[in-house]
């Protein structure tokens, strides 16, 4: 194990932490957020659980960032592995994007109806959210076209000498 690879590791396990604290952290805040929004208290248990649900494929992302590295530490970065891991993580991404859509409308369309308006605070941190996955599948598919296109200059290479 490499020493960037180890500290890339540490991040990921921070980030593991630092989703489960916060999932803790939710439900503490859904418990206040029931007495000031009494109307959507209702709503608390189902939400907490459908994020809950939303980060599973976020946990099998991680995962498979730590195959990458593993592959990486083996010295095989551009190898046909290397090209399956990011396509799976590309997938998990836009999985996770569209999962964050889907809560999306439904946080909206449940809040308009319990009380007739959705406030902008309730749904501005899910599109912070899904602008990052966006982000992300974009940069993932960006280096999966890039690592495909190593890995046929390396198969010439080996095949010229």
């Amino acid at each position: 194990m490499t020493r960037e690879t180890r500290l890339l590791r540490v991040l990921l396990v921070m980030f593991l932490v630092g989703l489960v604290l916060a999932s803790g952290l939710l439900y503490i805040v859904s418990l206040d957020l029931a007495a000031v929004y009494p109307k959507l208290a209702d709503l608390r248990l189902p939400v907490f659980v459908a994020v809950l649900v939303g980060l599973v494929p976020v946990i099998v992302a991680v995962k498979v960032v730590f195959d990458f590295l593993s592959v990486v530490d083996q010295g095989e970065a551009f190898s046909i592995r290397t090209i399956r891991l990011l396509r799976r993580l590309k997938m998990l991404i836009g999985i996770t994007a569209a999962y964050l859509t889907l809560g999306l409308v439904g946080v909206w369309v449940a809040a308009w109806v319990a009380m007739g308006q959705t406030k902008a605070s309730m749904v501005l941190g899910w599109i912070a959210a899904e602008v990052v996955a966006l982000f992300l599948y974009t940069l993932v598919a960006l280096l999966e076209r890039l690592f495909s296109a190593a890995l046929e200059l390396r198969q010439d290479h080996e095949l010229t000498v």
